[in-house]
């Protein structure tokens, strides 16, 4: 990722979806550095997908905070 302005910390805070088998999951928060909420929000997933067997498609953003 290039960097091409100001960077701006983001709080974010994610989780798997809900399931019958899980219906509260555990919430995974990040500090992220990005120009925008769009690139905060990737970099949020991209970083989870490496750290925990999680992607997109089966995760939900609860909450992004400047």
């Amino acid at each position: 990722m290039k960097a091409s302005g100001m960077l701006h910390e983001y709080s974010v805070i994610g989780r798997k979806l809900p399931t019958d088998a899980d219906p509260s999951p555990q919430l995974y928060k990040m500090r992220i550095f990005a120009p925008d909420r769009v690139v905060a929000k990737s970099r949020f997933w991209y970083f989870l997908s490496k750290l925990k067997k999680m992607k997109k498609s089966s995760g939900e953003i609860v909450s992004i905070q400047r």
